[in-house]
């Protein structure tokens, strides 16, 4: 049983998260989000020698945005997932160093699906405002040095992810108001 409706066409499938290594609910003021991180998947198809986890942040039933909390401005939306991706890198980071990848490649990588659908119907494509908060992180593993406790590193994440959400709503509180759709 997947925990993402179907209500709208993702051009990628969305991962899995009906049974993941974590699935943590938190209150942050009147906002209730749900946090799921994926195991570390260690055979990833096309991806040899790299470690994949997967990280999904909620808001009611549908992937979070930076819109869903009232933010509008390019500004501010960039602001809040420079945030979130260069935390997320270095907890990554410090867990496993990893080494660049000979192509010059950034190691850790970090991917998202982009733009909510329903988001994109209502106009807000063109900006970091819409981004579901559906990520993956890989880590190329030559030179690197796993962690030693998968269990460690994903509450990490888990903590790292709390910590931004905190930032999220504080920069919501002071810029956009009582605009969010306050689940």
């Amino acid at each position: 049983m997947s925990s993402l409706p179907e209500r709208a066409r993702w051009p990628a499938p969305l991962p899995d998260f009906s049974r993941a290594a974590i699935n943590h609910r938190i209150r942050i003021g009147t906002h209730v989000f749900r946090i799921t991180i994926s195991d570390i998947q260690r055979d990833v198809p096309r991806e040899p020698d790299t470690h994949l986890i997967q990280i999904g942040i909620f808001y009611g039933e549908q992937p979070l945005t930076a819109a869903d909390l009232g933010l509008r401005t390019a500004d501010a939306c960039a602001n809040v997932w420079a945030f979130l991706t260069n935390r997320l890198n270095e907890t990554v980071v410090q867990f496993y160093s990893p080494k660049p990848r000979p192509t010059g490649e950034l190691n850790p990588r970090l991917g998202c699906w982009g733009p909510r659908p329903d988001l994109v119907e209502a106009g807000l494509a063109d900006t970091d405002c819409a981004i579901a908060t559906i990520l993956g992180l890989s880590v190329w593993q030559p030179g690197a040095s796993p962690p030693v406790d998968d269990g460690v590193f994903l509450e990490a994440l888990r903590d790292t992810a709390v910590e931004c959400l905190s930032y999220w709503v504080v920069v919501a509180q002071k810029t956009a108001g009582p605009q969010d759709r306050n689940n």
